[in-house]
């Protein structure tokens, strides 16, 4: 290949720019620090407007503020806004029981917790325990046969027999299918029984899924001795039996419910968290640099988790304790340097991000700089699980320079995947659409993503560390570069809103993201998803979805658009050199 002399030259002084031998180094154990922190049980899954996250959001500022950051947001470092998230119990929400002999119970507010899955209304039945409220073809069993429950109230166990296989036991435990099964068979209410040391249930905050027309409320295990004390059993006892003998347990009970659920909107603040480096050239420190990262996450799954059944506290080390770890990284790192940054740097944990971008769309509307004075947004989101020196940077499209910066970033010999718009939606969309240039570093999908499982210990910090150095030389170029770079809009752009939930059907895919143009490779799928079923594994590759050529992860999510849950797709794939074809039935999203 031909290089010019004066080529050779441009490409060197670039190459010098991001490999100055003053710049500090990434310290693996600052991002330990800091995963371990924002991860730990005392923030309690960090929800946007609970304890927790507003716990998490004044640690950022205390270290905002030990690197030596300008406040910059609308109360020193904090940049409020309201949100309303879901539901809470209203006044009238109330659980009573009448035995056959008269007697009456209130039950205690602490003892039950109505479910945003229910209606408002009030159901009032005699009660059937139907065991864990399952009707299966395969494995042939069923909790109803030989108890009627039309018009009744059904008291049922949360999870799923232990003998049943693990892909079996985690789709029949889902609330929602077992609401759909008690209401299909006539009942008018439904008692979700907590096992022993079983919390209650969170009273989810996504709004109601409207599966059902009846109250639905959790209710503890003391709650549920009580009411089987007729059968002589515990609710551990009668677990115990059904787990020995293989068979259903199903009684009808000699108590009246009568439940009213009033399920009322949930409001709350959450708080952006704002620091800025001033840049060091009167000339151009006006123009700003941002670099964000979403601190929230879903608290104890009371939104958009995707264990089986919420109520443990969802620690987010991955999703996105990384991302903000390396944003505080990045504010220690660039701090030091700022006597040569000539652009000013806005660093940014944005709150609410997973309710839809709401901190992030909140901040561009209610900027504290001019937004026509922002020369770029890098966003820091999942880059904590780095497999093989494997990245995705997305965004590429967003300017004609990026491409080669960020080749000239990648020091390390990173396989990076670039990724021409989004490979899904984060806070970088928010400033997309006010056209503004934008990265997204993202080190890919895994099994604990949305679940209890996302936990520090699993965190590839040295791979984390790649990433952050890498995004500290894309800074610094930006800051220092004559020319800011310019704002393009590619073919596809970044989604609105719904990040990586936003697609009209669910799958189960793990992608490598290792976009090489031959198709999605798979590093893995989602245990008891569509995909598992079909028999997709890791090392599969995806050439092709209802006959049309699939080269990379954007073509295949494009195409999911043309896919309607419950209805069969064939899909096109690459084993061991030998290309199959399976048909996967997807199911909407949860």
């Amino acid at each position: 290949m031909f290089i010019s002399r004066l080529g050779l030259w441009i490409g060197l002084l670039a190459f010098v720019t991001f490999a100055c031998a003053d710049v500090p180094s990434v310290s693996v154990s600052n991002l330990q620090a800091h995963v371990k922190i924002l991860a730990s049980p005392e923030m309690e899954g960090r929800l946007a407007i609970a304890p927790g996250g507003h716990k998490a959001g004044e640690y950022i500022a205390r270290m905002f503020a030990e690197y030596g950051l300008e406040p910059k947001g609308t109360e020193g470092y904090f940049q409020e806004f309201e949100m309303t998230l879901g539901y809470e119990a209203g006044k009238e929400t109330a659980l009573r029981f009448e035995w056959a002999n008269g007697s009456t119970w209130e039950v205690p507010p602490d003892s039950f917790r109505p479910s945003n899955l229910s209606d408002n209304r009030t159901s009032t039945g005699e009660v059937v325990f139907v065991g864990y409220g399952l009707s299966l073809q395969e494995p042939a069993y069923d909790d109803y046969a030989g108890v009627e429950v039309h018009g009744k109230v059904v008291a049922i166990l949360r999870g799923a027999p232990e003998w049943l296989d693990a892909s079996t036991a985690q789709r029949v435990a889902r609330i929602p299918n077992k609401l759909r099964t008690a209401f299909e068979k006539g009942a008018v209410g439904v008692l979700l029984i907590n096992l022993p040391n079983q919390p209650l249930l969170p009273l989810g905050m996504r709004g109601r899924a409207g599966v059902v027309s009846g109250a639905v409320v959790n209710v503890s295990t003391t709650v549920a001795d009580r009411l089987l004390q007729t059968t002589k059993l515990s609710v551990q006892e009668a677990v115990n039996r059904i787990n020995e003998t293989k068979q259903p347990f199903s009684t009808t009970l000699p108590v009246k419910a009568s439940m009213t659920v009033q399920l009322v909107p949930r409001k709350g603040i959450a708080r952006n968290v704002i620091g800025f480096l001033p840049g060091a050239d009167p000339n151009r420190r006006d123009e700003v640099i941002v670099i964000g990262a979403h601190y929230d996450h879903l608290g104890y799954g009371e939104v958009g988790s995707l264990a089986f059944e919420p109520g443990e506290i969802h620690h987010g080390a991955d999703d996105n304790a990384s991302g903000t770890a390396g944003l505080l990284e990045l504010a220690r790192l660039l701090a030091v340097q700022r006597d040569k940054l000539p652009r000013s740097i806005l660093f940014i944990a944005f709150s609410g991000e997973e309710e839809g971008l709401v901190g992030s769309a909140y901040y561009v509307r209610n900027a504290t700089v001019p937004t026509d004075k922002i020369v770029a947004m890098i966003n820091l989101d999942m880059i904590g699980r780095m497999t093989n020196d494997r990245l995705s940077v997305s965004g590429i499209g967003s300017s004609p320079q990026w491409e080669e910066i960020v080749k000239l970033a990648n020091t390390d010999g990173l396989i990076v995947s670039l990724g021409q718009a989004s490979t899904g939606g984060s806070d970088h969309t928010s400033f997309f659409m006010a056209n503004i240039p934008v990265l997204f570093f993202f080190t890919g999908m895994h099994p604990d993503y949305h679940r209890p499982t996302d936990t520090w210990e699993k965190i590839n910090y040295e791979g984390q560390a790649k990433v952050v150095a890498m995004v500290e030389r894309v800074v610094r170029h930006l800051a220092q570069r004559d020319q800011r770079i310019a704002f393009s809009r590619p073919a596809q752009a970044p989604q609105p809103a719904g990040s990586r939930g936003g697609f009209r059907v669910r799958i189960g895919l793990i992608p490598e993201y290792s976009e090489d143009g031959k198709g999605v490779l798979l590093s893995g799928v989602v245990p008891g998803s569509p995909a598992e079923k079909a028999g997709l594994k890791g090392g599969d590759r995806i050439v092709a979805v209802m006959g049309k050529p699939v080269r990379r992860m954007e073509e295949l999510t494009q195409l999911y658009d043309q896919m309607e849950p419950g209805k069969p797709v064939p899909f096109t794939i690459v084993r061991n050199g030998q290309e199959m074809q399976v048909t996967i039935t997807p199911i909407a999203p949860q």
